[in-house]
């Protein structure tokens, strides 16, 4: 059964993980999993990717002068390759177009939600409009939490809810790596603040050096450790240097081993402006760290533990460091959250089997 997921890029970011996190567990004697990707630049996982037995195929950038083009290339696809008879979308941004040419050429069509906003200002309102026919577009729609579900589809549409599952076992608390990580660091005696995600406006990074600042005037050792890069570095590093905290801040760029980094943290603060279901959330609640995220945005449906700590973005830093700092767990009373995890259906293997009982249920349609 050949399953084509057609995406943005596959850069390291929590939906390209998930389709990672399956590619890893899938059954190929059964499946092949094979990809678009809208960009002619190699990404982050394409290696991994072809190394799986996945195929990848590049298709144009959409933009409105190459509609035209964008269009003829997925019509031209699809005759090339009947192979393919579900198409399960992940970019939304291009979706009215390349699953609409996936329905004229007869394929099952999926569109995945991934985020519970447009977001703001003219581009917001004018994404909102163009991705307004998405909600009666695909066959069937799902999304990563009910709140993003009903921000694409509407309060009263029908579509699946699939987990965002984690390779659990790779999380397990692990005080030999912690020690390790934090050697390779000069963190050893520290206290770690920590964050993983792209440096982009809905992360909300400023706002977080700020809360960080104040974590300093109480605790002077701390240190704050940021895993991802993105088109904001600068300013966020222009922040911290303007408070005068830019030394205590650790850069660390794109890893591959998040789930190391995850167990050198002490703490894990996440303030977005707006989000899906964010996997590093369940990530950092499986390797038991305390998680202080922004009250409203974050939805209570990753509350998978008693780690999380919701906090309105509308308080003061000085309040969030406050909260943060009462919150710390010491690392003696760390331990494994890997069964709650798994209970919770945020195991891979659960969101596999979820979504390949799906995919039987349509190829037998199908037939």
């Amino acid at each position: 059964m050949k399953i084509l997921h057609v995406v943005g890029r596959m850069d390291r970011g929590g939906t390209e993980a998930l389709l990672m996190n399956l590619l890893h567990t899938v059954d190929r004697e059964r499946y092949q999993f094979d990809f678009v990707e809208q960009t002619q630049d190699e990404c982050d996982y394409d290696q991994e990717i072809l190394s799986l037995g996945s195929k990848i195929y590049r298709c144009p950038h959409i933009s409105l002068g190459s509609l035209k083009e964008y269009r003829k290339w997925w019509r031209e696809f699809f005759a090339k390759h009947p192979e393919y008879r579900i198409v399960h979308g992940h970019s939304r941004g291009s979706a009215p177009v390349y699953l609409d040419e996936a329905k004229k050429a007869g394929r099952v069509t999926i569109l995945h939600c991934h985020s519970n906003s447009h977001g703001k200002g003219i581009k917001g309102l004018t994404r909102y409009i163009w991705q307004l026919p998405l909600r009666k577009l695909a066959d069937y729609n799902f999304a990563c939490s009910f709140g993003a579900g009903v921000s694409q589809f509407g309060k009263n549409s029908e579509f699946k809810v699939i987990k965002n599952g984690i390779r659990t076992e790779r999380f397990v608390w692990n005080p030999e790596i912690r020690a390790r990580v934090r050697k390779e660091f000069g963190i050893e005696n520290n206290l770690v603040v920590g964050n993983v995600s792209r440096f982009e406006e809905p992360k909300n990074h400023v706002f977080l050096v700020e809360v960080f600042a104040e974590i300093l005037k109480k605790a002077p050792d701390a240190r704050l450790m940021l895993v991802g890069q993105g088109s904001l570095e600068q300013q966020i590093r222009q922040k911290a240097a303007g408070l005068g905290v830019l030394d205590q801040i650790i850069f660390t760029g794109l890893r591959s081993d998040v789930n190391e980094m995850l167990q050198a943290m002490d703490v894990f603060v996440f303030p977005s402006l707006y989000e899906g279901m964010p996997l590093s959330l369940v990530e950092a609640q499986t390797s038991g760290v305390s998680c202080f995220v922004s009250a409203k945005v974050i939805s209570s449906e990753v509350d998978l533990t008693d780690l999380m700590h919701h906090i309105p973005l509308e308080e003061s830093p000085e309040e969030w460091a406050k909260q943060i700092l009462a919150g710390v767990i010491p690392v003696e009373e760390r331990r494994d959250r890997t069964g709650e995890i798994v209970e919770s259906g945020f195991d891979i293997r659960s969101t596999y089997k979820q979504l390949c009982d799906f995919y039987e249920g349509v190829w037998k349609d199908e037939q």
